[in-house]
């Protein structure tokens, strides 16, 4: 962790020094506009007596302007996501959209700067659009897929059956939603894995989050334990076993035996919780029945093997 807050740290600097340099280029750029752009202004007109910085006089005209481009598609960049960070916050749904709008943002943005910058370089823009409506128009028959993937973000968005923050388990791999993009979903789950999965193939999924989850610990004891002593001993601690785990919002409940094991009776306990503490409250109840069964002389068996020796026969 602290190797990436270091890394991460040494890239805004890296950021910061980069936006200061594009910002001193682009004051010099509306400073010297006469003397870059002009068709009598100095870097168009003087001669150097050597053809090479001529020619490299000429571009710098070309470097300034798409280097300003950059610029103000960066600062536009931050002051809408600012405002959309704003406006889109305080529920996971409308955080959800504010994260699919400034995707959809992002792309258009870089589009246009993109195409604005080759302009600048002389190239025919017109063409390069038509062209580019051809091209799409082609390269999207073979790449519906990817098609698919953002039409099926967008309705995951607008249908709220997925936001940012839930906790959910899509092909078995259960974790928190931490971005919707216009391709596809991240999450990552308690260990701080990350998975990527395409919006298109996010077809079945359970969500977690919209209701209060209920983990449950089985433990075994032995045939020889009273089970109507095991059930009251639960009963007149339960009040106990709820204060030192505070994370249990209704109960723990005694739901019975859950199975009737070779070596064990399997008892079924029960609470409800939040979603996001359900592991935590699991391992708790865990080790609160344990002491318990501990305190009280309930024995919880362990696999034992039995092994028997036959006597050889001269």
């Amino acid at each position: 962790m602290e190797q990436k807050g270091k890394k991460k740290k040494a890239g805004t600097i890296v950021g910061l020094i980069f936006m200061v340099l594009f910002l001193a280029i682009t004051v010099l750029g509306l400073v010297f506009q006469k003397e870059l752009r002009a068709e009598d202004g100095w870097f168009q007109t003087h001669d150097t007596g050597i053809a090479f910085f001529n020619s490299i006089l000429r571009i710098v005209p070309r470097i300034v302007t798409s280097v300003m481009i950059l610029f103000i598609t960066l600062l536009v960049l931050f002051v809408v996501c600012f405002i959309i960070s704003r406006i889109f916050r305080n529920t996971p749904r409308r955080i959800t959209i504010g994260k699919l709008v400034n995707s959809i943002i992002k792309v258009v943005v870089w589009v246009v700067s993109v195409i604005a910058i080759l302009a600048v370089w002389g190239l025919n823009v017109g063409a390069l659009i038509a062209g580019a409506g051809v091209l799409t128009l082609i390269i999207g028959l073979g790449m519906q897929s990817l098609i698919a993937d953002v039409v099926a973000g967008i309705f995951l968005v607008c249908d709220g059956t997925l936001q940012v923050g839930d906790i959910v388990t899509i092909d078995g791999w259960r974790g928190e939603v931490q971005e919707i993009g216009i391709r596809n979903t991240r999450l990552v789950n308690y260990s701080g894995d990350i998975r990527i999965a395409n919006n298109s193939t996010i077809k079945v999924f359970v969500n977690q989050s919209r209701n209060n989850s209920y983990p449950t610990v089985t433990i075994g004891i032995e045939y020889g334990e009273d089970l109507k002593r095991v059930e009251k001993i639960f009963e007149e601690n339960r009040d106990k076993i709820r204060e030192k785990v505070p994370l249990i919002l209704d109960g723990p409940n005694y739901m019975g035996v859950d199975a009737l094991d070779s070596s064990s009776v399997n008892l079924m306990f029960g609470a409800t919780c939040k979603e996001n503490d359900f592991f935590q409250v699991q391992r708790d109840m865990k080790r609160e029945l344990k002491i318990l069964f501990d305190e009280n002389g309930i024995n919880i068996p362990f696999p034992q093997v039995v092994v028997n020796y036959r006597d050889k026969k001269n």
